[in-house]
Formats: C-alpha cells, sequence, structure tokens
C-alpha cells in the first residue's frame, strides 16, 4: 500500500510540474508578445523588428514612421494551433497620419512561433504596413 501512494505522489507531482511548465510557457509568450504591442503602441519600430524572426526581419523605414502617431492597438482574434507552439493574432491598429492630417485603421495579421533554437517566441510576419 505504501509503495502505491508513493508511486501515485510521484505521478501527480509530475503531472503539477508539466500544468506549470505550460502556465510558464503560455506566460512568456503573452509577454512577448504584450513588449511588441507596446513598442508598436510607443511608436518603437526599430524595437519592434527586434521580435520578428530573423529570416522574416525587416528595416523600418523611419524618416515615414515619424509621421505615424498610434491611437490604439486592440487585439480582435487569437488562434492558438494545436500544439501551442504557434499563435496567429488579428489586430486592428488605428493611427494618425501627421502628414495629411487624418485618422486610419488598419487591421494586421500576425503569426507567432516559438523557435527551439533560440528558446523564445519570434514574429514570423511583417510589421503593420501603415499606408
Amino acid at each position: 500500500m505504501k509503495l502505491h501512494f508513493i508511486g501515485l505522489f510521484i505521478l501527480v507531482t509530475q503531472l503539477v510540474s508539466c500544468h506549470h511548465s505550460a502556465d510558464v510557457y503560455m506566460l512568456k509568450r503573452d509577454e512577448i508578445i504584450n513588449r511588441y504591442a507596446s513598442a508598436i503602441r510607443w511608436g518603437e519600430f526599430d524595437k519592434a523588428a527586434q521580435f520578428q524572426n530573423p529570416a522574416f526581419r525587416t528595416t523600418p523605414d523611419n524618416v515615414w514612421l515619424k509621421n505615424i502617431h498610434i491611437a490604439s492597438y486592440d487585439i480582435v482574434f487569437v488562434d492558438e494551433k494545436p500544439g501551442g507552439k504557434i499563435v496567429e493574432n488579428t489586430v486592428q491598429i488605428r493611427y494618425f497620419l501627421e502628414s495629411e492630417g487624418i485618422e486610419k485603421s488598419i487591421t494586421d495579421h500576425q503569426v507567432w512561433s516559438f523557435d527551439e533554437e533560440f528558446d523564445k517566441w519570434m514574429l514570423n510576419s511583417p510589421l503593420p504596413a501603415f499606408r
């Protein structure tokens, strides 16, 4: 009986640690996505580009982007793919285009994936195309 209890205890401990690991993994993902969103909100486009996977990284047009002032950044849809290593976000961004004196809105589709080699989440899509 004592052996069964020890086996059950070990099994429960492993299950709890797996659940805890999944929670930490999701918290890391959410933290990265929130840091990226903050960089976009504050107009720090060079910083936002650093979240991109190097294979997809683009150089922001800083001259053009100086005309952009973000009014709002709202995540409207999140689709976590099976396995939890790919997440697609749809984001609505309202911005003020200073050179034309108008407010515009774009829908930005983001694909995030967990890179095993670098042990971090990366953006596999371009930065928002403010035009």
